[in-house]
């Protein structure tokens, strides 16, 4: 978004498979290949401060802080506190995430192609769908999923699992319920052939904001999501979708929404206004100007 405006520069610091897919250029500090003044931006607490941070000289510092890693994160501080760089200045991706580290900070909101995440449903199905994605590990479902995905498939309604087929052994004899590998589609095709998007993840994995939520609203789909991830912040309870804390909650709601076409469809189209709103509307401009700011 800001390439538009502003000169960006992807950097790595080791050559990983994600740096190469966002063309990022690997810093070298022998032959002077390093960013150097502007506003350097550090995603994530998990890197190894190097030497040539020293000779980087930004004029401004900003720490993207995506975990809930309280101990990793004081340590960059630490290490980030010396007189060659600027005070740090903090974003977290979730207010709940910031609350969580106890330090003041920007929220930084997700950038969205809603071009690409658009509701476009094709429902090749009679039945009511319910589904989410994810990477296939897992710890990104909640041990009590799989009993809850039985209990609705025995009341008709199918689940649709992109990243799931962890969880595929699980399902045996239930073909109301589709396991299928992370990366087997497309994510947007595979949320435009939902009723409804549910998310939650297991006590290991504390989501701290959940990207795939926000696809889901800009997609017009409902959102029925645990109450433990930072995505909360994007959910308004009955207006775009439903935060829930036990089982029974879970079950209630999903066979609420299944009995409802018609809050099902208002639901789903303030979801698509949600995510219009925080993708692209004022807060947005407001984080920009903030990360561009001289």
């Amino acid at each position: 978004m800001l390439r538009h405006t502003h000169a960006v520069r992807v950097w790595a610091d080791q050559p990983t498979e994600g740096a190469r897919k966002f063309g990022a250029t690997p810093i070298s500090p022998y032959n002077r290949q390093l960013p150097e003044g502007g506003t350097l931006i550090l995603l994530g607490t998990h890197f190894e401060p190097g030497r040539w941070l020293d000779y980087a000289k930004p004029r401004r510092l900003i720490v993207l802080c995506v975990l809930s890693h309280p101990d990793q994160l004081f340590a960059a501080l630490a290490a980030l506190d010396r007189p060659t760089l600027p005070k740090v200045e903090l974003a977290f991706i979730s207010s709940r995430l910031r609350d969580t580290m106890g330090l003041p900070g920007r929220i930084a909101l997700e950038p969205m192609d809603l071009e690409r995440f658009a509701p476009r449903h094709v429902i090749s199905s009679r039945f009511f769908t319910i589904g989410r994605h994810s990477r296939d590990a897992p710890e990104k479902h909640h041990p009590q999923d799989p009993s809850l995905y039985r209990m609705l498939g025995w009341k008709g309604i199918r689940t649709r699992l992109l990243g799931g087929s962890c969880l595929s052994h699980e399902f045996a004899g239930m073909p109301e319920i589709e396991a299928l590998p992370a990366g087997s589609l497309a994510p947007e095709a595979f949320l435009n052939e939902l009723d409804v998007f549910f998310y939650r993840t297991g006590p290991a994995w504390a989501e701290p904001s959940g990207r795939v939520v926000m696809e889901a609203l800009a997609c017009g789909l409902p959102v029925v999501a645990h109450e433990s991830g930072g995505y909360t912040d994007w959910i308004e309870q009955g207006k775009n979708g439903f935060v829930f804390s036990t089982q029974e909650q879970a079950h209630d709601l999903v066979c609420r929404l299944a009995r409802d076409p018609g809050l099902v469809k208002a639901l789903g189209a303030a979801a698509r206004v949600s995510a219009e709103s925080l993708a692209s509307g004022q807060k947005m401009d407001e984080y920009l100007t903030w990360l561009t700011a001289a």
